[in-house]
């Protein structure tokens, strides 16, 4: 751009995709200027006669920064004011940026929105502030920048402490190989990073937090049921603690948290198995060693995995039958209703 930008020029009312095409100019092209909001009916001249009077335009003219088809040009497909933006500063393909495009550009052509997503609020502001788009575009700009954070740790930090730190093991679910990540970290991202494709697609993460305190995630997409793993677990807590409440698998099972084992919640809906969280930051972390809870998880998760020769005519002899398992429960069931 030959001529310092002074005004940047959009439409009344910017939609997100202008807010953040202004950011994106604001973040990595240091441009910092007036915003003015104009209505089609001002536009007299052509983009880059306004460019070098140092009036940028977002959105409206039919420039290089407008997706709208105009009279010189047809509608650039696929295409928002953002990703134009970015794509001029040769920052589309900014993995921090991925999400935050992605999720702006088909707010803008598919009009996908939810009432509690950044862009829809952005229309409720507007209805609030009428007369103050600062304010909008004010809390807008903190939006993305969270975002951009967010994501911009997720693809450094992150990345980089998976990769040294993440143990990775494979578990046999109904003829499918998954992984089952195990990692020390107080990364708040990290699980999230395994279980994702940048990742590995982890099935299950196993998190250790330096205070001691573990957290089990599944991964949605591989439906991972932690019921058994809960049961486990529980049993484990009370027998590291050298005091026995309850060996009923159904009260182990349950949701919330359970006598003798109060260190760990289980989030039923969600399928979490906590022991502590943010929102719960001084439950006592647990007594079982990580490495005992990498095969009790692993045992929970892998529904074809018995005792060897398991016999349910003396399946009371086995060291599993105090858990409860379900997929030992249905073989008892099924072999004693033959």
């Amino acid at each position: 751009m030959a001529t310092p930008i002074k005004i940047i020029a959009t439409h009344l009312n910017p939609h997100l995709d202008e807010i953040a095409g202004i950011w994106l100019l604001k973040k990595f092209a240091g441009i910092i200027a007036e915003i003015q909001y104009w209505d089609s009916d001002k536009i007299k001249k052509s983009p880059e006669e306004y460019e070098a009077e140092g009036i940028l335009l977002l959105g409206i003219g039919g420039g290089k920064f407008d997706e709208h088809p105009s009279a010189q040009n047809g509608r650039k497909e696929g295409e928002c004011c953002a990703t134009l933006v970015a794509k001029h500063l040769g920052v589309k393909e900014d993995l921090a940026l991925e999400k935050i495009l992605q999720f702006v550009v088909n707010n803008d052509l598919k009009a996908a929105s939810h009432p509690f997503d950044l862009a829809f609020i952005v229309k409720l502001l507007h209805q609030q502030f009428p007369e103050n788009p600062e304010k909008v575009l004010e809390w807008a700009f903190v939006g993305l920048e969270a975002k951009y954070q967010e994501q911009l740790q997720f693809f450094t930090t992150t990345k980089d402490e998976f990769f040294k730190k993440a143990f990775i093991e494979t578990v046999v679910v109904r003829e499918r190989t998954l992984n089952v990540v195990t990692i020390e970290s107080d990364d708040p991202f990290l699980s999230k990073f395994a279980r994702s494709s940048y990742g590995c697609n982890a099935a299950v993460v196993i998190q250790q937090r330096s205070s001691g305190n573990v957290q089990i995630f599944p991964n949605k997409k591989f439906r991972i049921d932690l019921h058994d793993i809960a049961q486990i677990i529980r049993a484990e807590e009370q027998k590291c603690k050298g005091k026995i409440i309850t060996t009923d698998w159904k009260v182990l099972a349950s949701e919330g948290t359970v006598d003798g084992a109060e260190e760990w919640f289980f989030h039923e809906e969600g399928q979490l198995l906590l022991n502590g969280s943010i929102t719960a930051p001084n439950v006592p972390p647990t007594r079982i060693p990580l490495e005992r809870i990498q095969e009790l998880a692993k045992i929970g998760i892998a529904k074809g995995m018995f005792q060897l020769h398991c016999n349910p005519q003396t399946c009371w002899e086995c060291p599993w039958y105090k858990w409860g398992l379900h997929r030992c429960r249905k073989l008892r069931f099924e072999r004693f209703h033959k």
